[in-house]
């Protein structure tokens, strides 16, 4: 079979009917497509019944979002006699091409999730930072009695400077501040090889930048990565602003944006600048960020949260998760339009080689009960 013929002409009717406003017409003069918009066939390629050429449409010129609207053209040399109708919107666009655009806005989970400390892997993040950021990566000096000092400032910054000034003979689990040190560089790290290739990078990078790269600001791409992974489709929006930013995401479902996804900062009790909790202050944080989510999700915008709790120490996470669970038991009947909050979470395990750490995330969405509507949030399950 011919890859690069989807559609044949088989008579004096042309292939495609579609709601554009011109004609794409063989070099013959057989009229193949009536209705046409070069920017609504994408390499597709179409074989005329007059004189047996191939005129394939060019492919998508400027990427910044996938199609969602889309009849998928597979190779077919099956004559056509009578013109498929295209509604207004939707785009024909051929496997090849579809698998192209795929590609480039999935993510891509890193083959290899171990990250040594290495001065090269240092290298490595500030020569990152300042290629996609378009500035050097601050230099944070250090204060004596105050490990933490410049976190706030720019934590890329800090966390690169802190491992930079460790004597030889040291590991990444030493101490809090090292530890947490090594879980900013890697949290970046992941994200440059998580999305570096899609085409909307430079604004998600801009956006991360804009808050020193700190945990939040990576937050919602890499719940975006679980969502994914987890069998969910998603489409971020055109850049806002000027350098173009990311502000926020959507979940995708049958075609179409249908749900928000709202990542809010949970910084209450992070590690080391929050405030001490218990499970019962911790319940109220999380039931005031799921009230206070109903301005941005509700019934006329429908969505998921995300919280960001950042760094924390041993067992704040699963107390976080079960907060949760418990909030959106409570609280789920008053706003209809949640479907689901979920909390993204970091995975640091320390390994034999004491400078390397491995590193990922754990994603927990809890579904409201409540949720007017089908849940269209896969889990992976």
């Amino acid at each position: 079979m011919t890859a690069d013929i989807h559609f044949v002409q088989g008579g004096d009717e042309p292939v495609i009917a579609a709601a554009g406003s011109g004609t794409l017409s063989c070099t013959c003069g057989s009229i193949l497509v009536t209705g046409y918009d070069p920017g609504l066939f994408l390499a597709v390629g179409i074989q005329c019944a007059r004189c047996g050429t191939v005129t394939t449409t060019a492919p998508m010129a400027e990427v910044s979002a996938a199609p969602l609207q889309a009849i998928v053209a597979t190779p077919s040399l099956e004559p056509r006699m009578v013109a498929m109708t295209v509604p207004p919107g939707v785009r024909v666009v051929s496997r090849a091409e579809m698998d192209r655009l795929g590609a480039l806005f999935r993510p891509v989970t890193p083959t290899d999730n171990i990250y040594p400390m290495s001065p090269e892997r240092l290298d490595e993040a500030a020569a990152a930072y300042e290629r996609h950021v378009g500035a050097a990566l601050p230099v944070i000096d250090s204060k004596a009695g105050e490990p933490f000092h410049g976190l706030r400032r720019h934590a890329l910054g800090w966390a690169v400077a802190h491992l930079r000034g460790q004597p030889e003979s040291w590991s990444c689990l030493q101490d809090d501040p090292t530890a947490n040190a090594a879980l900013h560089v890697a949290a970046f790290l992941h994200f440059v090889a998580t999305w570096s290739h899609h085409p909307l990078f430079p604004a998600m990078a801009a956006t991360a930048g804009d808050r020193g790269c700190d945990l939040h600001s990576l937050a919602p791409f890499a719940a975006a990565h679980c969502l994914v992974m987890m069998g969910n489709q998603i489409r971020f929006p055109s850049p806002s602003g000027y350098p173009g930013r990311i502000e926020g995401f959507n979940l995708v479902h049958d075609g179409a944006d249908t749900l928000v996804v709202h990542t809010d900062v949970f910084d209450r009790f992070e590690y080391p600048l929050g405030r001490p909790w218990d499970t019962v202050s911790l319940l109220a944080a999380a039931s005031d960020a799921i009230e206070a989510a109903q301005a941005k999700i509700n019934l006329r915008h429908p969505g998921v949260l995300i919280l960001s709790p950042g760094s924390s120490l041993a067992g704040y996470d699963e107390a976080l998760i079960k907060a949760i669970d418990s909030a959106m038991v409570s609280l789920g009947r008053k706003n209809r339009g949640l479907m689901a909050t979920a909390a993204v979470l970091l995975r640091l395990q320390g390994l034999p080689d004491p400078k390397a750490i491995r590193f990922g995330y754990g994603f927990f969405p809890s579904a409201n009960r409540h949720y007017r509507g089908e849940n269209q949030l896969l889990t992976g399950e």
